[in-house]
């Protein structure tokens, strides 16, 4: 008897409980039904203006100086080296003969290659008088041609290659190494000697996304190496990267002279020091106001009071925490520059001060 009660209980507080659920759950969604007729309230913003203001910057950035010209000098023939000219550290110029290899082999081809040469012109010769005379056929003399043909083409490479024995100095430098020696044994393709020339450097920076944009190739810069810090020399801009490495940097190269009387080595640090557009009026933004890269800029600008249209515009330079605005907004436009996380075109938003 107590069994049966206990499980009539059991079934009337389940009951009891399943009815209380659907209760709440009904007046949750009528709840959630009327607060979806109430207005949404406006997002709040805080927005600038663009600024009319005197453009001038700097930029100091860090790098190394490599050499404007270096080459290897290669190896075009095989043999054993008879001789070396050049020693490390020194002065070569654009000719100079740095190493002879061994082409007694090759002369004595050469030889025998041009001495069958003039005996087939010879035999040329004797079978054009028979052929006139009709006393020897035609196809014999072809053979002869063909003969000749292949011969001088050998005469050519032969002389070639003896003339590549000697190795030259294919640009003017400083020997900086020399990978052979008197009695070395090489190949074609291998390294005889690497040449450099220090009379002009290349300075080699890094500059971010934001300071790529106020660099121009031809502008000059001021570059300081460190071993001469009270003496500065002039150089200019020669290539600009297109594409950033890992760390979203750009290369920038920067040529400069190497003075005689501060000579500097490839290697070395130095500060590139850039000065840009003084004295220039420009229309600037806060960069926080910018949504998007530089490159695809675009802003959210207040219209009507309480919406927001978003517009694309061209940026220019980047000065400290400013960007230069070449088109798309007005000095009376009003931008959003705190809150546009939550913006699409045509929110409505409040601006609070």
């Amino acid at each position: 008897m107590k069994k049966r009660l206990y499980f009539w209980l059991f079934l009337l507080l389940t009951l009891s409980v399943i009815v209380w659920k659907l209760y709440s759950n009904k007046k949750a969604l009528e709840t959630e039904a009327e607060l979806s007729k109430v207005p949404r309230a406006f997002i709040p913003v805080q927005v600038t203006q663009p600024q009319l203001e005197t453009l001038a910057n700097t930029l100091q950035a860090d790098g190394i100086f490599l050499p404007v010209k270096e080459m290897f000098v290669i190896s075009e023939t095989a043999g054993r080296v008879l001789e070396t000219y050049k020693n490390k550290g020194e002065w070569v110029t654009e000719g100079d003969l740095i190493a002879k290899v061994d082409d007694e082999l090759l002369r004595i081809e050469l030889e025998a290659t041009q001495a069958n040469l003039a005996k087939l012109h010879k035999d040329q010769e004797r079978l054009t008088n028979l052929i006139e005379g009709e006393a020897a056929p035609k196809n014999k003399i072809e053979d002869v041609q063909l003969g000749i043909l292949a011969a001088e083409a050998r005469e050519k490479g032969l002389k070639k290659q003896i003339a590549n024995t000697s190795i030259k100095a294919p640009m003017t430098g400083t020997m900086g190494l020399r990978f052979i020696e008197r009695g070395s044994v090489i190949g074609p393709g291998i390294q005889v000697a690497q040449i450099t020339n220090l009379e002009k450097l290349f300075l080699m920076i890094k500059v971010t996304e934001r300071d790529v944009l106020n660099i121009r190739k031809g502008q000059i810069v001021k570059v300081l190496a460190d071993v001469y810090p009270e003496s500065p020399v002039t150089g200019k801009v020669t290539n600009i990267g297109l594409r950033a490495d890992n760390a979203f940097n750009y290369d920038v190269e920067i040529e400069v002279p190497n003075p005689k009387n501060t000579p500097m080595r490839a290697g070395m640090h130095a500060k590139a020091m850039f000065t840009f557009d003084a004295n220039r009026q420009g229309l600037t933004l806060p960069r926080k106001a910018i949504a998007g890269s530089l490159q695809e800029a675009k802003v959210y600008v207040v219209v009507q009071d309480s919406l927001v249209e978003v517009r694309n515009i061209r940026v220019g330079g980047v000065y400290h925490d400013k960007v230069e605005i070449l088109s798309g907004l007005q000095q009376a436009d009003k931008v959003v520059v705190t809150g546009q996380l939550n913006l699409s075109d045509g929110a409505k938003v409040q601006v609070i001060q």
